[in-house]
């Protein structure tokens, strides 16, 4: 992999990591193109941390707030029950980890075949047609209420993350389309969907902590830091641009866009 094709892959993590279109079907898509036999695992989490510190810069204020209380449940554990009902930035926090736990069972349970499904380009097409049909139905419901999610919305919104563990399924799309479902208004739903998003890539950190720190992987560092910037600086604005899109309901632009592509992989895959 050359820098500059670090930056085009970073650039394609940093923009569809944040819009409903499937960071993970693009970049296979993206590899593909590139002919890069096997994307590495050191690069993929770099850019994945990049989009993590977009997260970060355009959250700050709700990630302070989510620090906050897990230094409040640390010092006072015995209150736990209390903090949960009287401080919203323990409910969130809370919140934040009920809906993790169904892609974290996923990962643990499948996630060799899983890792098979990045390998077929007819599995990322179809994949973005069902994540353009669900943006479609959602786009039409009329938008809920402005309020935290509850633990059973976390829970559902969750389901909705870890469905989109497998290529070409939008991670953003089926959580915040899960989120509209259960009654958010869309930028509720929008700004839960990228707050999960902060444990789901540090879980992927975590994971590959050990080749990190081992090296392996072949890539230089000036490869690795390409990504990383571009990944970064495409997904604050990516951030910011889809909050207005959402406020404005317009989740269907994004529907018209994976059928075209979908379509685009199916037909090319079938010739």
């Amino acid at each position: 992999m050359t820098v500059i094709q670090a930056i085009i892959l970073g650039i394609i993590q940093g923009v569809t990591e944040f819009l409903p279109v499937s960071s993970s079907g693009h970049l296979v898509l993206g590899a593909q193109l590139f002919g890069l036999q096997e994307q590495s695992l050191v690069f993929e989490v770099m850019v994945h941390v990049g989009t993590l510190v977009a997260v970060l810069a355009v959250f700050w204020r709700e990630v302070e707030q989510l620090l906050l209380a897990a230094v409040k449940f640390v010092r006072s554990p015995s209150q736990a029950t209390t903090l949960v009902q009287q401080d919203p930035g323990c409910r969130l926090l809370i919140a934040l980890v009920l809906g993790t736990i169904p892609a974290v069972v996923v990962a643990l349970l499948f996630k060799e075949q899983v890792e098979q499904l990045f390998s077929s380009s007819l599995f990322v097409g179809v994949m973005l047609l069902v994540t353009g049909f669900i943006l479609f139905l959602v786009d039409r419901r009329l938008p809920g209420k402005a309020r935290q999610p509850s633990f059973l919305d976390a829970l559902v919104i969750g389901c909705g993350q870890a469905a989109a563990i497998v290529p070409g399924l939008s991670r953003s799309g089926t959580t915040i389309a899960a989120g509209l479902l259960r009654g958010l208004d869309r930028e509720g739903a929008a700004r839960f969907s990228f707050l999960l998003s902060i444990p789901a890539i540090l879980g992927a950190l975590a994971l590959s902590v050990r080749d990190l720190l081992r090296g392996a992987t072949s890539l230089g560092l000036g490869v690795l830091v390409a990504g990383f910037l571009s990944a970064a600086v495409t997904g604050y604005l990516a951030i910011r641009f889809f909050l207005r899109v959402v406020r404005q309901g317009k989740l269907v632009w994004f529907s018209y866009y994976t059928w075209l592509v979908g379509a685009v992989i199916i037909v090319v895959y079938l010739l």
